[in-house]
């Protein structure tokens, strides 16, 4: 599994309550089944308002853009400017975190034998259920 280099980040919408938005940005991970979310590393977390144009209760995209104005951002006009927030901070994680130098052989069979790597479309509602329990700070 390597993680992809593009720049892109999953983000995940979870509905929080009926004025506010989770909302959840992990990695994007290359794998020989295709490009997948990697659900074990959550690069950064915040709320967001509700909008009138409410997306399905749970929601994943992918975005590579710290720029509102990106087609990423199209299906979501009115969290443009706060979803590429977000990515610019998940990034900043991302970069802080990730590892310089190259990594044995040992490394690497332990980071893959560490890792599960979610499709979004069998991401169980339990996990989502969590995030109703921690506190989020609220970003602009």
């Amino acid at each position: 599994m390597v993680i992809s280099a593009s720049g892109a980040l999953a983000v995940e919408l979870h509905l929080h309550s009926p004025t506010h938005w989770v909302v959840t940005y992990y990695p994007m991970v290359q794998t020989p089944a295709g490009r997948w979310a990697d659900v074990t590393w959550v690069l950064h977390r915040s709320l967001i308002p509700a909008t009138l144009d409410r997306p399905e209760s749970t929601r994943w995209l992918e975005v590579r853009s710290s720029d509102p104005a990106h087609p990423c951002y199209t299906g979501h006009p009115a969290w443009a400017r706060l979803l590429a927030i977000g990515y610019t901070a998940a990034l900043a994680a991302y970069e802080a975190e990730a590892v310089e130098e190259p990594l044995s052989v040992h490394e690497v069979d332990q980071l893959k034998s560490a890792t599960v790597v979610v499709p979004p479309e069998q991401l169980s509602e339990w996990v989502l259920d969590d995030l109703e329990d921690e506190p989020s700070p609220a970003h602009d």
